[in-house]
This record gives structure tokens, C-alpha cells and sequence, in this order.
């Protein structure tokens, strides 16, 4: 047992039947050496309810706790801006209090307000505030964020550049955009991947360029085009630091303006990554390497740029078919002599109808 300060709030840690319980309690030490000295009492005359304990914490105490003790482990950043929008409305409520029916109405208005997938992203933060709070023992019951029921989402969007417009959105570039453009189209790398992109993470001899914080968690390796590689060797190549010093504010600006004298709507940054793989498969027709590329953890996000090698597809199917010969029995019987003549078997439909 003892009573612990963490960024300027006091907790107690102590044991309830060989398991250990961790509450935070506020500014003030005197309350948590009173509360302290509460809870061993209760544990002492068996009258420690953990249960009624933990239900009656509000949102808000176990969004703060999530925020500090996970979310430093969470690659992506969104629930930083998710949770302040739930706790506005949930935040100074109980969790036990807390019921499916209002989290579906929460759910609906922002899928009405927004979309589907923005109310999923919010859902699923709520969910795993939950969750963590089961795991710590700070809550006792049923997540209800299990029973809120989801909309159904809309098809990937899928948009890329014609090589026309690659030539005239590079055309109006500004100076600093360009090379990012130019990384980007030849990369397929994500917009944080690029911004992050380091010196000492390229080789310019290999023509390599090396991942090591991808959305994945896993590192990847990038053949470095020898465009890219002259890009970059015009920015004057450096021992460290970042190649691509432009923050993200400069660089919507500048993207949003360029889109704009380029006459290029619908755009987004990241359908620059698209493009890069849409003209990827439909040159090179290998999913397997494009999926190692991108950095994608399973084949099926690769797989939504298969039907742009259809070409190849049917390719393959056509050299399939000269190996193969089908014919109908009675063809079979008159033609003797050419099955004589022909290595490959003759596969007869009659033969593959059921009896």
C-alpha cells in the first residue's frame, strides 16, 4: 500500500484479495491518506465493495487516466481530439450510469452530422475507454459500447491521377511542395511518413529508403527511383535532420492551392498514395511487392487495386487456355488423329457432368 503523486495528482495503491487496486484521488494528500486509510479499513471488515467503488467513478476520471497511461503507446493520435468530444457529453457522468441507448443516440447524431466513419472512429475510442477500465478494475459490468449498433460504411474511395494530371499538378507545384509531391508520387509513403523522413533514413548509394515507424508498427524498406534519387540530391543531401522541412499547416495551404490552379478536384493528399499504387500494379502487375511497399498488414487492402490489371489477368488466362484443351465428346471421336499428335490431354465435358 502507499500513496504515490503522478503529475500533480495523488493516488493510493493497495491489495483487495491478492489484487492490486490503483485510485486516483485528486491534489490534495490529506484526502488521499484519508481515503487511504478508508479502504484498509473497509478491506479489514470485509466490507470493500470494489464494484460499487469503481461504477460510481465519472468518465471524465477514467478518460484522463486512459490518456495518461495508454495513450503514449497508441501509434495514431486521433483519440487526442475524440476523447474531449465525448467527455463534453458523457464526462461528468458515472460509468455505471452510462447506458447503450445513450451512446447509440451519440453515435447517430455524428453519423448524421458527419459520416458513418467518423462516428465508427468516435465509437471505438469510446469502446476502449471502457475496456481499459475493465482491465484496471476501475469498472465492473458489460462494455456498453458492445451494444451500440453500427451504420453501415460506404465502399473505399478510390481515386488516382491520370498521367495528365501528374504533369499539371507538378506544373503549378511551388518550390517547397514539389519534392514532397514528387516523394509521394514515387513512394507511395504516407503524408507523416514523408514529413518524417530523416537523412540518416535514406541511402543514396543503395537507392533505398527506410520506414522505421510505419501505421503498420512495423519497418519497411522502399526501392528509391532514380527520379526521386536526383530529387533529392538536388535539396543537397545532409548527414541528419529532416529532408522535407515543411509543417503541415504550409503544406495543406500548399497542396489546396495547387489543386486549384491545377483544376484538380475531389483530391486528397493521401490519394497521392493511391496513385502511386494504382500506376504501380497497372505496370508492374505484382501485388505481393506493392503490398510490401505500402506496408499494408494484410493482402486485402493491396487487393482493391487488382481489378487495374485486369489486362493481366486475362494475359494469364489466355496462356492458361493454349495448355489446355476442352471439346466435346462427339469432336473427340473424329479427331482422332490429332489426339494422337497432342501431348496435352483432352478433358472431355461429358466426362467432367455428373453421372
Amino acid at each position: 500500500m502507499a500513496i504515490f503523486k503522478k503529475q500533480g495528482v495523488w493516488w493510493i495503491d493497495y491489495w483487495v484479495d491478492g489484487r492490486r487496486i490503483r485510485e486516483r484521488i485528486g491534489p490534495a494528500w490529506s484526502l488521499a491518506k484519508e481515503v487511504l486509510h478508508k479502504r484498509l479499513t473497509e478491506r479489514s471488515e470485509h466490507k470493500f465493495f470494489p464494484e460499487r467503488i469503481a461504477n460510481n467513478t465519472t468518465f471524465q476520471t477514467i478518460a484522463d487516466k486512459y490518456a495518461e497511461l495508454h495513450g503514449q503507446y497508441l501509434r495514431s493520435h486521433t483519440w487526442k481530439w475524440i476523447i474531449p468530444k465525448i467527455t463534453v457529453v458523457f464526462g461528468k457522468r458515472k460509468l455505471n450510469d452510462i447506458r447503450p441507448g445513450e451512446i447509440q443516440q451519440f453515435y447517430n447524431e455524428i453519423a448524421n452530422r458527419t459520416s458513418v466513419a467518423n462516428a465508427t472512429r468516435h465509437l471505438a475510442v469510446f469502446s476502449a475507454i471502457f475496456n481499459k477500465a475493465l482491465a484496471w478494475g476501475d469498472f465492473y459490468g458489460n462494455n456498453p459500447c458492445c451494444r451500440v449498433k453500427k451504420g453501415r460504411q460506404a465502399a473505399n474511395r478510390l481515386r488516382y491521377l491520370t498521367l495528365g494530371e501528374i504533369r499539371i499538378l507538378l506544373k503549378y507545384a511551388p518550390p517547397r511542395l514539389y519534392p514532397v509531391l514528387v516523394c509521394a508520387l514515387l513512394t507511395g509513403m504516407r503524408r507523416g511518413e514523408i514529413l518524417n523522413l530523416k537523412w540518416e533514413h535514406i541511402d543514396l548509394e543503395k537507392h533505398i529508403i527506410y520506414i522505421l515507424q510505419s501505421k503498420s508498427g512495423k519497418p519497411r524498406e522502399i526501392p528509391m527511383a532514380s527520379q526521386l534519387r536526383d530529387e533529392l540530391l538536388s535539396l543537397g543531401p545532409k548527414e541528419s535532420g529532416i529532408i522535407f522541412p515543411l509543417p503541415i499547416v504550409m503544406l495543406r495551404r500548399f497542396f489546396v492551392k495547387t489543386l486549384k490552379k491545377a483544376d484538380i478536384s475531389g483530391f486528397r493528399f493521401h490519394d497521392l498514395r493511391h496513385t502511386f499504387a494504382s500506376h504501380y500494379i497497372m505496370r508492374t502487375h505484382d501485388l505481393p511487392t506493392l503490398q510490401a511497399i505500402l506496408g499494408h498488414s494484410t493482402p486485402a487492402m493491396t487487393m482493391r487495386y487488382a481489378h487495374l490489371s485486369n489486362g493481366h489477368l486475362a494475359a494469364n488466362m489466355r496462356a492458361f487456355e493454349t495448355g489446355i484443351s476442352v471439346k466435346r465428346l462427339a469432336e473427340v471421336q473424329n479427331n482422332t488423329s490429332s489426339e494422337t499428335t497432342d501431348s496435352c490431354p483432352v478433358i472431355s465435358v461429358a466426362a467432367l457432368s455428373h453421372p
